[in-house]
């Protein structure tokens, strides 16, 4: 969002090793009235703050019974060293009590990411309760848990959640375990913004969806916790706070998480955000909608003169196995409308929530689908005039209507933790070769991987031609005799793998294969080793393994070396295998070239 980046905005789940700071906050900072009012109005106004301030006091008394404190302990993966975990980590965080019949607690996913125990304590006692995680969306920020005591549940009031967005300028309530204390803390403040939002943060974009600003600060163990408004309706889950401003916090709209428990209900999981995976540029140069035909005066393909159109962006790329590429979406297209609703020159749409008259991305539409649900688009597209090569025609633009089933999009490189990003790993003759994922080039290379190498910066950005399709890179080298003079190698992209040896006859034979996933690799690779005899000794004649590398880079190793060395090298590591366990059936993976 405009207001601020990635690096600004920070998650409020409170770490252990936090150091707690004073972050109590004068109430009469929040409701100064302003001097130039008359007596008359200052008087209203007065009247109106006791009113909503007596509103929000007994919402939380009724309701602060709902609200709980979490605590989580988690192990997380290491990209690094695919083949061990990281040491286990502590933090804190807060959520609401959503449904007392099924026992649903609601929490963001950051507040229980990687956890490998999570216990929940309610306001004013003493015990805390088991919790079992039921589903996560990282890409909504929001985790289900189900705490199963029914001692947990005596005296309960559950939390309503709101379908609608609340209007600027209205009072909120947020409420927390924040760092600075134990006890439940309760912030005033009021709606500032409506907007959309990457929860991810991504450095490489995401999925958006809306989200609520308000000018009360989101710290460190508010995370999850619920914003009320004066009648102790939830208008969302708190989730994160600006670290460069004083006082800005920013919460899932009430709708965005009543769209992820129905996600729930429906499949017991949630699947992911829709996307329809495209590209598109702004069409606010009169020149450039002269030429794509949105101006006044261009021809349909009737040869009729229509007024100008208004709004529109222009497709200046499809991902090849995006839901809109299935429908006949193309590039040079100029999108209208979805379902219906007007797409501006900016690329942007009246929010339709509850009608305020406030504009966000257009994406919103197709993010907030559930998948399988279709979405109508109205298209613009040129239709080819005929004529010679050496003539200057004009191309009639005609207006198209298409129907898209709305779906997530595979990324070519996975972008989350334990969703699509797993840490897969192969060696052989010391050589590690990993999925490459973004969690893995951020751990190498800093938040935003803006020093990983150009090449692999790029594959961020491009799209899978193939379901099968991955990016396979020769991450690090263990150093062994069988690997010498590679030992520095890393982060290159694997692109090809040869195997030569020479034939029965005499004749060489090269065999080259090109790389197309991590399985691949390894049913390639054990292939060749499983047809050489259990004792070789090194040197002897065998075949070879050439590894054709990014930047023109290659290593040739001996394959009966290497399978000598194998069992030395993993143990020198302390490493289990020689890959990771959703590589351990080779069975379902095909070796062919």
């Amino acid at each position: 969002m405009a207001a601020a980046s990635n690096s600004d905005v920070t998650r409020a789940v409170h770490t252990k090793n936090s150091d707690d700071g004073n972050n109590t906050h004068n109430d009469n900072d929040h409701n100064n009235n302003n001097n130039n009012h008359n007596d008359n109005n200052h008087d209203n106004d007065k009247h109106s703050d006791n009113v909503v301030a007596a509103a929000g006091q007994d919402s939380v008394a009724r309701l602060r019974g709902g609200v709980v404190k979490i605590f989580c302990r988690s192990v997380a993966a290491n990209f690094l060293s695919p083949w061990q975990k990281k040491a286990q980590g502590g933090s804190t965080g807060s959520g609401l009590c959503i449904n007392r019949a099924a026992r649903h607690v609601l929490t963001n996913a950051h507040v229980v990411k990687n956890a490998v125990a999570v216990r929940v304590r309610r306001y004013g006692d003493s015990v805390r309760y088991t919790a079992r995680v039921l589903c996560v969306s990282p890409q909504c920020d929001l985790a289900l848990l189900e705490v199963a005591d029914e001692a947990f549940w005596r005296g309960v009031t559950a939390i309503q959640l709101s379908e609608g967005m609340p209007a600027l300028d209205s009072d909120v309530l947020a409420l927390g375990y924040p760092m600075g204390g134990d006890n439940l803390s309760v912030t005033r403040g009021v709606v500032s913004r409506l907007d959309l939002m990457d929860y991810t943060f991504s450095p490489v974009g995401g999925e958006r969806q809306p989200v609520i600003q308000i000018d009360a600060a989101i710290n460190p163990g508010n995370s999850g916790g619920p914003v009320l408004d004066p009648s102790g309706c939830a208008i969302g889950v708190a989730f994160a706070g600006l670290s460069s401003g004083e006082n800005i916090g920013f919460v899932i709209p009430g709708s965005v998480a009543l769209f992820f428990l129905r996600g729930y209900a429906k499949c017991g999981s949630f699947r992911g955000l829709c996307s329809l995976g495209l590209r598109v540029q702004q069409t606010q140069s009169m020149a450039l909608r002269d030429f794509q035909g949105l101006a006044a005066g261009h021809s349909d393909s009737g040869g009729n003169a229509p007024a100008s159109r208004d709004g529109g962006v222009l497709v200046v790329d499809v991902a090849p196995l995006s839901s809109a590429a299935a429908a006949g979406l193309q590039v040079g297209d100029v999108l209208l409308s979805v379902d219906g609703v007007p797409i501006s020159e900016d690329g942007t749409v009246t929010y339709q929530g509850r009608g305020f008259g406030e504009r966000i991305g257009f994406d919103y539409l197709v993010s907030a689908k559930v998948e399988g649900e279709v979405l109508a688009l109205e298209v613009l597209r040129k239709v080819q005039a005929q004529g010679t090569e050496d003539e200057i025609q004009d191309r009639a633009a005609e207006t198209t209507k298409l129907e898209v089933r709305a779906a997530p999009l595979e990324k070519l490189v996975p972008r989350t933790a334990g969703v699509d990003a797993v840490p897969s790993y192969f060696i052989v003759g010391g050589l590690v070769f990993l999925r490459l994922t973004l969690p893995w080039l951020e751990a190498r290379f800093g938040r935003g991987a803006q020093d990983a190498p150009a090449d692999l910066q790029q594959k961020l950005r491009e799209h899978k031609a193939s379901h099968d399709e991955e990016v396979v890179v020769l991450a690090k080298v263990l150093a062994a005799d069988v690997n010498y003079g590679y030992e520095d190698f890393s982060c290159l992209e694997l692109l090809e793998l040869g195997v030569h040896e020479e034939h029965a006859s005499g004749s060489p034979l090269h065999v080259v294969h090109r790389i197309r996933s991590l399985r691949q690799l390894r049913c390639l690779v054990q292939e060749v080793l499983l047809s050489l005899p259990d004792s070789v000794r090194p040197g002897s004649p065998g075949p070879l393994l050439r590894f054709q590398l990014s930047c023109g880079y290659q290593v040739v190793l001996d394959a009966s070396a290497c399978k000598a060395a194998q069992s030395e090298i993993l143990e020198q590591h302390a490493i289990r295998q020689d890959c990771s366990d959703d590589l351990l059936d080779l069975g379902r993976g095909s070796a062919t070239a």
